[in-house]
């Protein structure tokens, strides 16, 4: 019986390793040096918002409370979908339409939590925590109206 004996490969050397490079920012100051903050902007902000009174938020939150009771019970099917016509767009109206037939059944749909955000005048946005057939689910929509004296509309609706 014959043994071959092999040759040992040459091992090359691990590489250099080389350590990061790091660069100074703009805003670092040298060492030993004290810390300046950098110059800001003093021009006024570009857009200024009216901020809403707490009349306009419970007047507009009495609304769109009951709106989204109102959606609800569509949803349901406890009232029909022609209710909704006043307080939606075709968009989302066409969307609860879908939700509605899509969904089986099983308790009554309500909110438990309902959270409210007028960001520009005229415009509502709001979050609803709701429990659709023992599940908590969220429903998001966007609320506009043309002038003060209006009723608000649905623009934007999406159920999670």
């Amino acid at each position: 019986m014959t043994t071959l004996l092999l040759a040992p490969r040459p091992v090359s050397p691990p590489p250099e390793r080389t350590r990061p490079r790091l660069r100074r920012m703009a805003y670092e100051p040298d060492p030993g040096t004290l810390a300046e903050a950098p110059p800001r902007s003093l021009a006024p902000p570009a857009v200024v918002v009216d901020v809403p009174t707490e009349a306009e938020h419970r007047a507009a939150r009495r609304a769109l409370t009951g709106t989204v009771r109102l959606a609800l019970e569509v949803l349901d099917g406890r009232r029909p979908a022609a209710q909704l016509a006043h307080h939606f767009d075709d968009a989302p109206l066409r969307y609860w339409r879908a939700a509605a037939h899509q969904r089986r059944r099983r308790t009554p749909a309500r909110a438990l939590r309902m959270r409210l955000c007028l960001p520009l005048p005229g415009i509502a946005e709001v979050a609803v925590v709701c429990d659709i057939d023992g599940r908590v689910r969220a429903l998001a929509a966007r609320f506009d109206r043309a002038d003060p004296t209006a009723s608000w509309r649905c623009t934007e609706l999406r159920l999670g």
